[in-house]
């Protein structure tokens, strides 16, 4: 269905939604982690936190999607589940113990995953033929998190890291209301259209669909790992708050162009070299993060956020779309970001266990080395695509 049948204000809206989810993401994603480190944390328990969580995470993004396909109400889902959210995280700096903060981090999780599965699915459902535009529309939340990350830390430096909950829950709060704006994109699916092992079965055999699921967990195990931990590595060097803000601001200050033009270069390279050319981004990104002499390097580094992230997030959400049968689009996107989940479960034990042990750099190399394997996977179950032998010249007869 496209954005001209169901809405006129539909563009903006789904702008404005991206702007308010990654400007609470921010706050979030780039702060939560030093929040546990301030509150008392070791390394191996916030590593449990984030393996736990991923592992919710796992479970719940199939099953969100699959209710979406079920009901046909994925705007009322999404809705209910940013909303709730929001409240969960205000119990955060009231948790005292390390059990109490896996508790909640495991609820968070359930319900953010229904936030990562829905809204693509919902955004790409409203594009119809325009979802090669989809990058246009996600500008809106390179933006919003631009907005946050840029400005927050100064204020936590002045009132602590207790009040990004708040800051956080009210965000929140207006995407849901701001989500109850778009149309819904579907009837309620028959019991005829549910999906089924065999159908299921289908999608998980088209072509070149298992490596691209093995590509995308080891390309998220490596970014993952890398990101989470990026914040406190900065603080190691002596970062201030401000500039782990700063450094994350610049992530998303150098993707607007490659979110403006994704859909320009996808249409040039194709999607499979799109996602050659994104897997190469991380391996740089990675191997500069163990060599910078000091925090500030990692604004530049932040720079191939675009030819990494966006890229690559934006290629596999087209070749997930274009694979899935058309009831099972939500579904799809589940088991994609399923895949993602359990690549944060791997991954934070693997960087929560070993951070402390072997130190940030070595830990850095590792995950370097697993984007290099995921380059080597990729290339080799897609050698005829992206190297298609040459036609010989035929003869002048």
């Amino acid at each position: 269905m496209s954005i001209s049948r169901t809405s006129s204000s539909s563009p903006n809206i789904l702008f404005a939604l991206y702007f308010l989810m990654f400007a609470a993401g921010g706050i979030y994603f780039t702060y939560f982690l030093i929040f546990l480190r301030q509150a008392g944390l070791a390394s191996p328990q916030i590593g449990i936190i984030n393996m736990c969580g991923g592992l919710v995470a796992f479970f719940a993004s199939t099953l969100w999607g699959y209710l979406s396909d079920r009901t046909g109400k994925a705007r009322l889902l999404l809705a209910f589940a940013i909303a709730a959210n929001g409240v969960i995280s205000l119990l955060y700096p009231l948790a005292q113990t390390f059990p109490a903060f896996l508790i909640i981090a495991c609820t968070f999780a359930f319900f953010n995953a229904a936030i990562m599965t829905l809204m693509d699915s919902l955004a790409l459902n409203l594009l119809g033929d325009r979802r090669h535009e989809y990058g246009k529309f996600r500008l809106g939340g390179t933006f919003g998190y631009i907005s946050t990350t840029l400005t927050i830390g100064f204020l936590f430096e002045r009132v602590g890291l207790r009040w990004m909950f708040p800051v956080y829950c009210v965000i929140m709060g207006l995407y849901a209301l701001l989500t109850l704006r778009l149309p819904d994109t579907s009837a309620s699916a028959s019991r005829s259209a549910l999906p089924s092992l065999k159908t299921l079965g289908t999608l998980l055999h088209q072509p070149g669909w298992g490596v691209f699921l093995i590509t995308t967990f080891l390309i998220w195990l490596a970014s993952s790992g890398a990101i989470s931990f990026l914040g406190i590595k900065l603080k190691g060097m002596g970062a201030s708050d401000s500039l782990v803000g700063i450094v994350a601001s610049a992530a998303a200050i150098f993707e607007i162009p490659f979110m403006l033009y994704s859909g320009n270069i996808m249409r040039r390279l194709g999607i499979t070299r799109t996602l050659w050319f994104a897997i190469i981004g991380y391996i740089a990104r990675v191997s500069l993060y163990t060599v910078i002499p000091t925090p500030e390097w990692a604004i530049a580094v932040n720079g191939l956020n675009g030819v990494s992230y966006v890229l690559y997030w934006n290629a596999a959400l087209q070749f997930n779309n274009q694979n899935a049968p058309e009831n099972l689009k939500a579904t799809a996107q589940g088991i994609l970001v399923s895949t993602m989940n359990l690549a944060s479960v791997v991954s934070a034990l693997l960087t929560g266990g070993l951070y402390d042990t072997l130190g940030a750099n070595p830990v850095y190399g590792l995950l370097a080395g697993i984007c290099v394997l995921a380059f080597i996977l990729f290339t080799t179950g897609n050698r005829k695509i992206l190297f298609p032998p040459k036609t010989e010249p035929q003869a002048i007869s």
